[in-house]
């Protein structure tokens, strides 16, 4: 009885849980995916027309309705520090992704954001768009994966 009872809790349970994947990885994985692996600082942050459902995520509702997440365009600026993976000559790059349209539940996308006049830096696995631009390797749902604060500056930014 008491594991009929625990079988139909869990299974209870399984309907009322909404779980994403999120694409992880490790260090290797992520550098096997990128072709430019930098250590950046934002310059610009600048919010563009775009508007476009974030892949691989939904809301739902209690009701169990469900919405597409919406995402409003952003480029930020990058000053690249140094390189290390991809073209050394790269001193400058346009980061495209994305924040936020509406305010969203709990297990939402893991999104990044940028201060310039923090100059904090930023690890970043990138890969080039066909416009130029860059994107995060992990995809514009969850950039957090491949896009890391450091915590210390090991360089002084002017």
């Amino acid at each position: 009885m008491k594991i009929s009872l625990t079988l139909f809790t869990s299974l209870l349970l399984a309907f009322e849980a909404h779980a994403r994947l999120i694409q992880g990885g490790t260090y290797d994985t992520l550098n096997d995916k990128a072709t430019l692996i930098v250590i950046a600082v934002p310059t610009k942050v600048v919010e563009t027309s775009e508007l476009a459902a974030l892949p691989n995520i939904t809301t739902v509702y209690a009701d169990g309705k469900r919405e597409p997440v919406m995402g409003k365009g952003v480029e930020t600026s990058f000053k690249v520090l140094t390189v290390l993976k991809g073209d050394r000559g790269i001193k400058q790059l346009i980061l495209h992704h994305f924040a936020l349209a509406a305010a969203q539940a709990d297990r939402g996308p893991l999104l990044v954001s940028f201060k310039p006049e923090d100059k904090k830096q930023f690890l970043m696995f990138l890969q080039k768009e066909a416009d130029g631009r860059y994107v995060a390797v992990s995809g514009q749902t969850d950039p957090q994966v491949s896009i890391v604060g450091i915590e210390q500056n090991f360089v002084t930014v002017q």
